[in-house]
């Protein structure tokens, strides 16, 4: 994002460190920290012989120790990338702790994974004698600036209207948006401006619009809308699955806003909860205000039934989502 602090300035200086972790939930965040670390200056002699990359779980850590511990070729240091240690068990990952205790001074090796456990003998060395980033997804009220600076990369400059249209999808990967906004920026073509119209032309068939669609047709009780929503993600060849995850992750949402409106919350503290945008907030705790805790009880039953139906049943599968969404989007 623009404006965000160097987090290692060492590297930037052309002098990295031994050690380093990023991690973090988000795939894109985490691989693009990842892209800006190798492609340093500091990194840039006779990469081809002196980066290597591992996946963990397929290549043992004594293997990746011996090549850490192996001396750069014509170049003053080597770059070593190990992704997703989440894979190894805490048995594999702890071998490398006596590597973390006195690492190559002329290697920098970097981990990588959606989360680590502080808890393990790894975690504890890595933290200790290494460099740890925690990359998190924006904040909703961060989101906007984040969709500019993802525009800016590309040339262009959302206006105020597209910019609210796009945050709205905020709930969604950020590679999606990030994907989208590629679209976005081949339909404008050389125009460096993108409109809200242009905005509604993309996502409008797209399967992220009709995930965001789905959701809020349901939350605002909409029955044509939603199975509109629903059979446009089914001619996409979008798994019925994958679908009613979708509805049920929205049914604890709305469990979560009903929680806090019965505290007498607001806006505010759902949002900090969850973490939508905050039209999305809006229609949730809206929802939840109107329904009754019998009533969410039987949304769920019906998720839960589609679930045993789609699994287990004869009934095709577009009937038995279009029954589930009868009964959500009952007065």
């Amino acid at each position: 994002m623009k404006g965000t602090k160097d987090p290692w300035p060492e590297v930037s200086r052309g002098e990295p460190g031994p050690l380093y972790g990023i991690f973090g939930p988000e795939d894109f965040l985490r691989r693009e920290m990842v892209e800006r670390l190798s492609q340093s200056p500091a990194f840039a002699h006779n990469p081809m012989l002196n980066q290597e990359r591992f996946q963990a779980g397929e290549t043992p850590p004594s293997r990746i120790v011996d090549s850490a511990n192996t001396l750069p070729f014509l170049a003053p240091r080597r770059l070593l990338i190990v992704y997703d240690i989440e894979a190894c068990k805490p048995e594999e990952l702890n071998q490398f702790v006596p590597y973390l205790n006195q690492p190559c001074p002329s290697t920098c090796l970097l981990f990588s994974a959606a989360r680590l456990d502080s808890r393990l003998r790894f975690a504890k060395a890595l933290q200790e004698y290494g460099r740890v980033i925690t990359v998190r997804r924006p904040y909703p009220r961060e989101m906007p600036a984040w969709l500019e600076s993802r525009a800016g990369l590309r040339g262009k400059h959302l206006q105020p209207d597209a910019v609210r249209l796009l945050a709205d999808l905020g709930e969604v990967s950020l590679m999606e948006l990030d994907r989208e906004m590629e679209k976005l920026s081949l339909f404008t073509g050389s125009r460096p401006e993108i409109t809200a119209p242009e905005v509604h032309a993309v996502l409008s068939q797209g399967r992220l619009y009709s995930v965001f669609d789905l959701n809020n047709a349901i939350t605002e009780g909409d029955l044509g809308r939603s199975l509109a929503a629903l059979h446009q993600l089914l001619a996409m060849n979008e798994a019925p699955l994958y679908i009613l995850a979708i509805i049920s992750r929205l049914l604890r949402q709305w469990s979560q806003a009903l929680a806090v409106a019965e505290q007498g919350g607001g806006e505010n503290r759902l949002q900090e909860m969850l973490r939508t945008p905050p039209q999305v907030t809006r229609n949730l705790l809206r929802r939840a205000r109107s329904l009754h805790q019998t009533r969410l009880k039987t949304g769920l039953e019906a998720v839960l039934a589609a679930d045993t139906a789609l699994k287990s049943s004869g009934l095709a599968p577009r009937t038995i989502m279009e029954n589930l969404l009868f009964t959500l989007c009952a007065p």
